[in-house]
């Protein structure tokens, strides 16, 4: 029978060793897929729109350890980009498309139960939302919002790419022991 700490009666989780050294490397792939996708065009003429190989890092997370875990390396991915990208304009984009993305995930996450394609599709879509309504703010421009459209379409396209290789990263590690979030993957 396994002891139970005072902390994990307040309701910290429980960090093992492995767990953080896990969570460090999928930060880490997670900031330089980000920074690589910087020098990266997906599509040329359509400013904007990328792959989104650092948001498979987030759905990886989602599956095979949690929300939190999610929400927590998503944000230090964003902050640590930020950090060797600059806290400009396109640290703004990055974050607003990240919470805004987050929040619709861990919703559907926790009450929907989406699976990896709909979480994935959920994600891209979002972010590209949340990208676009954060640059209309900041030119102060509603026909920047004609742009919406673009960001959906690629946002669909990526998104299911994403999640395809996410689905196939997860099933691989699910192999391995690790704690897991319980998630089914579809």
């Amino acid at each position: 029978m396994s002891q139970v700490t005072n902390k994990e009666k307040r309701g910290f989780p429980k960090f093992t060793t492995r767990k953080l050294v896990h969570l460090a490397v999928f930060l880490a792939l997670g900031v330089v897929f980000n920074i690589l996708e910087n020098y990266i065009v997906f599509i040329p003429a359509l400013p904007g729109v990328k792959l989104g190989l650092a948001n498979s890092i987030g759905l990886i997370l989602l599956a095979i350890y949690g929300p939190l875990e999610f929400f927590a390396i998503g944000l230090l991915r964003v902050l640590l980009s930020g950090t060797f990208s600059g806290f400009g304009t396109s640290f703004l984009l990055a974050l607003s498309g990240f919470l805004l993305s987050s929040a619709f995930v861990l919703f559907a996450y926790l009450f929907n139960k989406l699976s990896i394609y709909g979480l994935s599709l959920l994600s891209a879509v979002s972010h590209g939302i949340g990208q676009v309504v954060v640059i209309a703010l900041i030119y102060e421009n509603i026909l920047m919002l004609n742009y919406l459209v673009i960001m959906m379409i690629s946002g669909i396209i990526t998104g299911l790419l994403i999640a395809a290789l996410s689905k196939i990263v997860v099933l691989r590690l699910k192999m391995f022991p690790a704690e897991s979030s319980n998630y089914e993957i579809n």
